[in-house]
């Protein structure tokens, strides 16, 4: 496996200032930790520290959590006082989507501790792809999220890959992460129009619903899938994208863009959105680093990592990306990145359709293992998600299965900034807080 300049391979004895833990996995005999140094840009992996933060803990349970078991995403400390209790809220619940609960500490308004609670509808996809070809493995992994399954995919094959040693075509490369750049598109407009809806602006939210369908369906047209399912295969992707098609889904974006800008410009003028988002969830940077909050949630409290310039994959070493970042903190600091987001993406997205190689969509040859500078034999990639950093471990037996599979999706590591930043708010702010974070049950019960 080549690793690029942007992995060191090292003992660490104890976290250092600006490193942040990304995840803990076992591979043979030995568990490793992949850390993110926020300041070198490099991900660092190393055996498993002596010792980690407490708040790690959940961390670590969430991997080898069983199947239908509820996990407890406890921040700690307990909390006691006169008139404090604590209420369930879920697993099925107003305003949240999916199945999933909180325990909510209070002592009447003011939200003291929030244990968020996960794992109601685990899958076991990592158990269950054990023993699979890759290929029929990626039929389990896109599906852990259906709304990330671009990213899924691109990050499962981009590890197989590699430790086939298969020279993909640069126009496959380059055709996932248009599917990527559309998949971050039309989930920051899901997310934005959530907040509309919790702010009570119906006809706003519609129209950022609509923006969304709009994407969809141009998924649907150019790749086959509303939801991106089935692009990708091992070697390459299923539908190769014309001159004719870069041009339609070029046009498309900037109509895109410039709608939902006007968009914008509305509900910045709205003081009933502001006063929502404003201070509402404040996550300070100390916290985000320490927690190990990913994507906008990150970058939101002013932590500068994306994946696609911290771990570029082809074609991101070659194309620009403005990494979006805010210092406020607050859910309107997190709305803002994916804000922004949405412009600079439909960017990347024109830069990748206007530069596409020709050089077709599917490898040739089933390629060789390939020897890596590691213990154990494995493989790894990093993707930003729309809601941040996915990490996927991969390691193949000598007839080319899988073996060995680790995911730690981006919502897993964002439960416990979000328990952290409800701190002190009041219940009415709740959705706000959860919207902005873009957290997804389905995410962390894979």
């Amino acid at each position: 496996m080549a690793y690029s300049n942007r992995v060191e391979v090292r003992r660490v004895e104890m976290l250092e200032d600006g490193v942040q833990l990304a995840s803990v996995f076992k591979i043979g005999d030995h568990t490793y930790v992949m850390l993110s140094d926020t300041k070198a840009n490099k991900t660092v992996l190393s055996e498993l520290p002596p010792t980690l933060g407490e708040e790690f803990g959940p961390l670590l349970k969430g991997v080898d959590a069983p199947a239908g078991a509820h996990l407890d995403m406890d921040p700690g400390g307990r909390v006691e006082g006169y008139g404090v209790f604590e209420f369930p809220y879920g697993p099925v619940s107003f305003g949240v989507p999916e199945a999933g609960g909180f325990k909510l500490v209070t002592y009447g308004e003011r939200v003291i501790k929030v244990v968020p609670q996960v794992n109601f509808k685990k899958r076991g996809v990592e158990q269950a792809s054990i023993g699979r070809s890759p290929q029929d493995a990626l039929i389990l992994v896109e599906r852990s999220a259906g709304n990330f399954s671009a990213s899924y995919s691109t990050c499962f094959l981009t590890a197989v890959e590699e430790s086939l040693g298969l020279e993909v075509p640069s126009k496959a490369r380059w055709t996932r992460a248009a599917a990527v750049e559309l998949e971050r598109i039309y989930n920051h407009l899901h997310v934005f129009g959530r907040l509309a809806e919790a702010a009570s602006q119906n006809v706003a939210a519609a129209q950022a619903n609509a923006l969304k369908e709009d994407v969809l369906r141009l998924n649907s047209k150019h790749f086959g899938h509303r939801y991106l399912f089935g692009l990708s295969v091992v070697g390459g992707v299923r539908r190769e994208l014309s001159k004719a098609e870069c041009k339609e889904l070029s046009n498309a974006s900037r109509v895109i863009a410039r709608e939902f800008s006007e968009l914008v410009s509305y509900f910045l003028s709205s003081r009933i959105f502001l006063d929502r988002l404003q201070g509402t969830a404040k996550l300070a940077a100390a916290d985000a680093l320490r927690l190990g909050a990913v994507g906008p949630a990150a970058r939101g409290s002013g932590i500068q990592w994306d994946d696609r310039l911290t771990y570029p994959i082809e074609p991101y070493e070659d194309i620009y990306v403005n990494m979006e970042t805010d210092s406020g903190e607050d859910a309107m600091a997190r709305t803002m990145v994916r804000v922004n987001e949405v412009e600079s993406s439909t960017v990347v997205l024109r830069e990748i359709l206007d530069r596409i190689p020709g050089d077709g969509a599917r490898a040739g040859a089933e390629g060789h293992r390939s020897r890596v500078d590691l213990p154990d034999d494995f493989s790894f990639c990093r993707v930003e998600s729309p809601s941040g950093d996915l990490v996927q471990v991969v390691r193949l037996d000598n007839e080319g299965r899988v073996s060995g599979l680790h995911i730690r999706p981006p919502s897993l590591v964002n439960w416990l900034p979000l328990a952290k930043s409800l701190q002190g708010n009041v219940f009415t702010d709740f959705q706000f807080a959860f919207e902005s974070f873009g957290l997804s049950f389905a995410d962390s019960d894979r």
